[in-house]
């Protein structure tokens, strides 16, 4: 958990985008949203703990909407009731268990895969990689959104060095960290 997502100051997003349009702008600035991690508060209203970063990316998701000819504010928000804000925290941790399960799920694929053959030679090991190294990512990608650390990321980290080591062949004591200065 970052600093300033322990702070208690939030940023909000409201928009509004042309409904004459086609939905594609609708369905991007969803996308950047769900990538962002921002939990909706109604259709046209997203939020995020408040830091620079997020503070970053909302003005630039504001900048893109109102090139679309739509409106967009970007808002800080000093405070919310308890209530408001373990409800928002709970979604968001929830969010993001849902994102860990998936992704345990499909690195137990992986491993359930087992070596590479060898008469699938390079061909098959490099896909092996790809596949290894897509888990990773999305891994760092999850975790980077992980505002509130959902409950799931232990255990999606150590699946994931799991595949490290069944592919490296070492030791599964052994871990990579995918994210400095984190405990996983």
């Amino acid at each position: 958990m970052t600093e300033k997502a322990d702070s208690g100051a939030w940023l909000v997003l409201a928009w509004r985008l042309p409904t004459s349009e086609s939905s594609a702008n609708r369905v991007s600035v969803w996308r950047r949203l769900r990538n962002l991690g921002a939990v909706g508060l109604t259709p046209g209203a997203a939020i995020l703990p408040f830091n620079e970063d997020s503070l970053e990316q909302f003005d630039w998701l504001a900048q893109e909407i109102e090139d679309h000819e739509g409106d967009a504010w970007v808002l800080p928000v000093g405070h919310l009731s308890e209530a408001e804000e373990r409800k928002i925290r709970e979604r968001m941790r929830a969010d993001r268990q849902a994102e860990y399960d998936q992704l345990v799920r499909q690195a137990v694929n992986f491993l359930k895969q087992g070596p590479s053959k060898p008469r699938g030679g390079f061909a098959n090991r490099q896909r092996r990689e790809r596949e290894l190294l897509a888990l990773e990512r999305r891994y760092g990608k999850i975790r980077a959104r992980d505002y509130f650390r959902a409950p799931g990321r232990r255990e999606a980290a150590a699946t994931i060095n799991k595949c490290l080591a069944f592919r490296q062949r070492v030791s599964t004591k052994r871990t990579i960290r995918t994210h400095p200065h984190s405990d996983q």
